[in-house]
């Protein structure tokens, strides 16, 4: 029902990151330097890692001129060179200045708990009802995280009619669209909202919400958009490149659109809506604008 977890997704488990060594600069690949204070870099890490993969990333100082700047933390700003397209991290936001096409933008930037959404497909209400019928499970099934063990979390939460959630796997659960409960504090650390994106309450609350097919289906979708938006390092990695002018990939999603046009596909046809409503969960959001 879910692609299997990868302890390591964005390849960070090195003290060092993504940042290239000496050596490993390419010719063919834009640059981006990273500057920042002492210890100021390190909750950037999966960022630097989803840039990593269609950038060079080196530590600003080296023999190499940079393409774009992605500076940590604003006291290190001064240290940025002139005339570069620079990003500055302040907090969950990169805020962006470039002659890229879409320079001039606030970002928001995953925080402790990251989670790369296109390796955990959302899961929506009546598919999770047809798996809970198949599996001979209550269909107003509510788990919580904290009594399961890891490896159980991504299959409870894919069939779950709603979940008590824990902040460690709190962006995983919304990736998946399942209809969430947490505490307060869990919530403001992914920037959640109460009654927008998930619910702040108890046990009791999530039995309410398993019997509330429309609330579920709503918070469902709404929590599968925030994941996007705000919780995955690709995506904030794709809006830096954007704004910085150093791609102009079509995203597979665009592409879909494309070929409907080759084929000549009329505006107000059937089949896009159809095409349209199928993948709207798993339409990428960005540029993505921090609040």
């Amino acid at each position: 029902m879910t692609p299997p977890p990868d302890a390591d997704p964005y390849g960070t488990a090195g003290s060092a990151g993504a940042v290239g060594s000496a050596g490993s600069v390419g010719a063919d690949r834009p640059v981006v330097a990273l500057v920042g204070s002492p210890g100021s870099t390190a909750p950037l890490r999966t960022l630097v890692a989803a840039l990593a993969r269609d950038v060079e990333v080196i530590s600003l100082g080296r023999a190499v001129a940079p393409d774009a700047v992605l500076v940590a933390d604003r006291v290190a700003l001064r240290r940025a060179p002139a005339g570069v397209p620079t990003a500055v991290v302040d907090g969950r936001v990169a805020y962006v200045a470039s002659e890229g096409p879409e320079g001039g933008q606030a970002i928001a930037l995953p925080g402790a708990h990251p989670v790369a959404t296109a390796r955990w497909p959302p899961i929506a209400p009546h598919v999770r009802r047809r798996w809970r019928e198949r599996l001979g499970l209550a269909p107003d099934l509510v788990v919580d995280t904290a009594a399961l063990g890891p490896d159980d979390v991504p299959t409870a939460l894919a069939v779950a009619a709603a979940a008590v959630v824990e902040a460690r796997h709190l962006a995983l659960a919304l990736c998946l669209g399942c209809p969430t409960v947490t505490d307060g504090a869990a919530a403001r650390a992914v920037g959640a909202i109460d009654d927008e994106q998930l619910v702040v309450g108890d046990r009791a609350a999530a039995t309410a919400l398993a019997r509330d097919d429309v609330r579920a289906a709503r918070l469902s979708r709404a929590g599968r958009e925030h994941a996007v938006r705000h919780l995955d390092p690709d995506v904030a990695a794709r809006a830096l490149l954007r704004a910085w002018g150093l791609t102009t990939a079509v995203l597979p999603l665009e592409r879909i659109e494309v070929v409907l046009d080759e084929l000549g596909t009329a505006a107000g046809a059937p089949v896009r809506a159809r095409v349209a409503a199928a993948l709207d969960l798993l339409r990428p959001l960005d540029p993505v604008e921090a609040p």
